[in-house]
């Protein structure tokens, strides 16, 4: 019998288009509830774009919604330290804080809060700083990265024996799509992030503009994402089309929107890329590991972790030499050493975020291993 057994997830929503930390929290809801655990949700806000997951699973879920901020901290309060749950879990920031702010008094229940960031500006914000302060009434913080526990060991080093790094699961749609290498030729490299100055479409397209003709002849870049950040602001979409088209590389770079069929297009290409400034866990990356890839990406998040010299190459994303120099690599390894890479890309995914390590994490996590406090 679990020594846990009842289980309250608590959520802004259920996603209203996909959203990955919804994903991520209704994947782990219903693994504990495949291993005996009793699940339930508790909701504040519209939006149910994985309720029919949930509804699957028979898993109940609560709904609280108001447009007053204060009525929701004592209607969510109420609910829980009402509910007789043995471990109330919950993500992101907002979450985390009303699932802390209902333990405030006391508590015989254990707090489980899910941290996904690692920016800095997040920590020295007043706002960072007041939720941070209510992390003292969790019994475990959980980041999705080593490079995220890194930071919350730096700004509250007090905190540092109740972090834990558990990685996300990768839930991957049926691949349907054929890979042949060096299709025609070329190196096909696939990037999966949104257009912003963030994702430094502009210093992979300067450095693309550096490269020899010959290697350029040898390349095709496809970049999959949203051009719209925020609502009217298309300026780095805008900016990347506009290079694309001084450097002449319209050949060479295909600046694509968002498309369902990701994976599949991953799976047609020879590398999956990432050139950000600044990461959490990259989803793209993870996603492209486990479809079998070699990985090109820059030193951001857990990179040491996830790139070795067997299964992809690193760059600098504030120096296009260095991209230059990673993609001039790249096109030159023959289609023997990228299928190579790609198992190594394979089985290092396996090791890191096989649903049966990371729902073993969880356990452990929820377990007597780590007492309530």
């Amino acid at each position: 019998m679990n020594c846990y057994e009842k289980i309250l997830f608590v959520s802004p929503n259920l996603g209203s288009g996909g959203g990955g930390a919804e994903r991520q929290i209704v994947t782990i809801a219903c693994l504990l509830k495949n291993r005996g655990y009793e699940v339930e949700f508790l909701c504040y806000c519209d939006g149910d774009f994985y309720y029919y997951i949930l509804e699957q699973q028979h898993i109940p879920v609560y709904w609280k919604i108001s447009s007053s901020y204060w009525k929701r901290m004592i209607s969510v309060r109420k609910f829980i330290r009402k509910g007789k749950y043995d471990v109330v879990i919950s993500f992101l920031e907002t979450p985390n804080f009303l699932n802390n702010f209902a333990a405030f008094g006391g508590k015989n229940w254990k707090v489980i809060t899910g941290e996904r960031s690692a920016k800095e500006e997040h920590f020295l914000s007043r706002r960072g700083k007041v939720f941070a302060w209510f992390q003292r009434f969790a019994d475990c913080v959980v980041c999705n990265s080593e490079n995220a526990r890194n930071m919350w060991q730096q700004y509250y080093p007090n905190y540092t024996d109740k972090l834990f790094v558990i990685y996300n699961s990768v839930n991957l749609q049926p691949v349907t799509s054929t890979y042949y290498p060096k299709r025609e030729g070329k190196l096909h490299i696939l990037i999966a992030a949104s257009y912003q100055y963030l994702k430094n479409p502009i210093g992979l397209i300067k450095a693309i503009s550096m490269m020899s003709a010959e290697d350029k002849e040898k390349l095709v870049v496809d970049w999959y994402g949203r051009a719209e950040i925020t609502k009217g602001d298309t300026r780095c979409y805008n900016e990347a089309v506009r290079l694309v088209q001084e450097h002449g590389l319209q050949n060479v770079i295909r600046l694509n929107f968002s498309t369902d069929h990701i994976q599949n297009k991953m799976n047609e290409a020879d590398v999956v890329a990432l050139f950000s400034r600044l990461e959490g866990l990259p989803n793209a990356i993870c996603e492209g590991m486990t479809i079998g890839k070699p990985i090109v990406m820059t030193r951001v998040s857990d990179y040491d972790v996830l790139i070795d010299e067997t299964n992809g190459l690193l760059c600098d994303w504030n120096d296009v030499e260095s991209i230059k120099n990673v993609l001039m690599k790249v096109v030159r390894l023959d289609c023997d050493e990228l299928l190579c890479m790609g198992d190594c890309s394979r089985q290092k995914a396996i090791e890191l975020f096989s649903r049966e390590r990371v729902i073993n994490s969880w356990i452990n996590l929820i377990s007597d291993k780590y007492k309530v406090q």
